[in-house]
């Protein structure tokens, strides 16, 4: 019933009468048999199940096992840097890096692939096997070991000598289809690569660096993100790498809910304004803004949402007034913003009125994620429509591994905020990562303003910002293109 559970729509109820039903009694292949039982048509033996509910699951269980043996980049991240941290405690190690699809940062990873970088790979193999997290060791070898963690996890660890670094790291950070493009231009030439380096005829020339590495190949130094053979390759040839945009550039966060107790439509925040401040201060931002939910639509009368976000922007200005005398004048900006929801007809939860009262307006779809590609580019173009909407907030709605992104026009969508000054949101949230970077990468070529934000619900939910900027790396984007590199005197330009 559990594994049931975990299936986007499933409930208690139905997990139950379903298990019951089918003698569903291993948790373990309860999704293996329950696609069997689908496949064999037996859901319908169930009278409550319709047709348009056994489609609805059948999609719901293939996302589910879409995500089978892949983990968030966030869950990969977190298991690797514990092991990096320990290998940079040795005196041996020069330098740690993490491989593969974890370096160049995919929403998704399927293996933890670590390369050290040392001048006594013998004594630093026996330091990386020490581990305490280890729990067993499946291959051992004097440069590449293959272990698994007391946690489940497997992690490949490879070492290099230091003339070989930069050589060892471009291997093994792939992708597949960008190595392979690689190879083709270097046979072209007469050169062979690997992870010890180039061989040009029988001469095998090191690397430290990957600059050095494609600077041989005459190209631009490729940042890890953006290597997927989706064009990058030939612009290093022709020395056109944008200069990405970087984490330090980041000013603010603008999508950030606040733990403001009201009727809210959706979660609220949990973590008070002076907290929420205080990470601000030590993240070096300029500015902050709050983006609590839309009181809830139904149930609540206009007098009695206006007296809400009355008392919400009364109960905010205080807090900050209070925080900034305690902390002598840090100098952080607030500004005021609701993140509002788009109805399936493109209309917005908010009056006019109201949304007049807020300093910026995020909106965002959280319901009838199924309607036509016609549909759903109609409703947000008409959402955006509104003077007030300024933010496209986690515009495809994806939750990695639960939900597919919807479907839209997204060119007509990103042809349309370009015209009319509209933000699109790059979501730092670790299972949305939204917008994918395949979409940022058109948005950017068309001239599209993005803003990377972490949609904090929780103040340690502020350090997902580094996701967001990762994501917009992916998609090509530069500093010029995300809004919130601005200063706090040129965002406020482009807020009016």
């Amino acid at each position: 019933m559990f594994a049931l559970m975990e299936i986007r729509g499933v409930g208690p109820m139905t997990a139950y009468k379903l298990a019951q039903k089918f003698h569903l009694t291993n948790e373990k292949i309860a999704l293996q048999r329950l696609q069997q039982l689908i496949n064999a048509g037996k859901l319908n033996e169930i009278d409550s199940f319709k047709e348009k509910s056994i489609a609805r699951l059948t999609k719901s269980l293939k996302i589910k096992n879409s995500g089978k043996g892949r983990i968030l980049l966030s869950e990969a991240l977190s298991i690797a840097e514990d092991f990096i941290g320990y290998l940079k405690q040795s005196p041996l190690t020069i330098s740690v890096e993490p491989l593969g699809s974890l370096r160049r940062r995919l929403p998704t990873v399927g293996d933890i692939d670590l390369a050290l970088n040392t001048k006594h790979p013998e004594e630093s193999m026996v330091y990386v096997l020490s581990y305490p997290l280890i729990s067993s060791v499946i291959t051992k070898g004097d440069h590449v070991s293959h272990v698994k963690l007391k946690n489940g996890f497997e992690v490949d660890i490879k070492l290099s000598e230091p003339q070989d670094w930069g050589s060892l790291l471009q291997h093994y950070t792939g992708s597949k289809m960008h190595n392979i493009r690689l190879r083709t231009i270097a046979k072209e030439k007469g050169l062979s690569l690997s992870e010890y380096g180039i061989k040009q005829k029988s001469k095998l020339k090191h690397f430290k660096t990957e600059k050095d590495f494609y600077h041989f190949l005459g190209m631009q130094m490729i940042p890890p993100e953006i290597r997927e053979d989706t064009g990058e390759i030939e612009l290093a040839q022709q020395n056109k790498i944008p200069s990405l945009v970087d984490l330090k550039d980041i000013k603010g966060d603008l999508h950030i809910h606040s733990n403001f107790d009201y009727p809210s439509s959706h979660d609220q925040g949990t973590s008070p304004l002076h907290d929420i401040l205080d990470k601000a201060y030590q993240l070096g931002y300029e500015y902050l803004g709050i983006s609590d939910h839309n009181p809830k639509y139904f149930g609540l009368s206009e007098k009695e949402t206006e007296n809400v976000l009355f008392a919400r922007k009364k109960y905010l200005e205080q807090n900050f007034r209070a925080y900034e005398k305690a902390v002598k004048n840090r100098g952080i900006k607030l500004l005021i913003g609701l993140e509002v929801d788009i109805r399936p007809d493109g209309d917005l939860a908010l009056s006019e009125k109201l949304l007049n009262s807020l300093d910026y307006t995020i909106v965002s779809i959280h319901s009838a994620f199924d309607n036509t590609v016609e549909e759903n580019t109609e409703r947000i173009i008409a959402a955006l429509s509104h003077p007030k909407a300024l933010i496209l907030g986690h515009p495809t709605g994806r939750l990695i591994n639960h939900r597919e992104s919807l479907r839209a026009d997204w060119e007509k969508i990103f042809e349309f905020s370009a015209q009319n000054h509209k933000i699109i949101e790059v979501n730092a949230y670790p299972d949305r990562l939204d917008l994918p970077h395949d979409l940022i990468k058109i948005a950017v070529s068309k001239g599209v303003k993005l803003i990377v934000n972490t949609d904090s619900h929780d103040v340690d939910q502020m350090e997902y910002i580094k996701y967001g900027v990762w994501q917009a790396r992916k998609g090509y984007a530069g500093k010029s293109d995300v809004v919130n590199t601005l200063s706090w005197k040129n965002l406020q330009t482009m807020l009016r």
